[in-house]
């Protein structure tokens, strides 16, 4: 593994930590979970999940996951991404010096 990998890693593993840690992460959590509901965004994907599975045979849940994980990452409005986003820039800038 490379230096900057690991750095990287080393980074997240310190902004995660302090997101826990400060309470952050949960709320940050719970407010995407609502603002994915209030857009539709979980019924719509759970839709995609049953059309999917239905045409799976045998279902299996790591198959399933495979082929909705693109549809989700992807439909999530982009209003939402930049709000999150905006949430943990704030975070960091709070949390860590220049």
């Amino acid at each position: 593994m490379s230096r900057s990998v690991e750095g990287e890693q080393g980074m997240y593993r310190e902004v995660h930590g302090r997101l826990v840690q400060t309470g952050e992460w949960d709320r940050i959590l719970a407010l995407l979970a609502q603002k994915l509901n209030e857009s539709g965004w979980i019924d719509d994907l759970r839709h995609k999940g049953k059309e999917t599975a239905r045409g799976l045979e045998p279902l299996k849940f790591r198959t399933l996951l495979e082929q909705v994980e693109p549809h989700a990452h992807a439909s999530i409005p982009l209003a939402i991404k930049q709000e999150i986003l905006n949430l943990i820039t704030q975070f960091l800038e709070n949390q860590f010096e220049p």
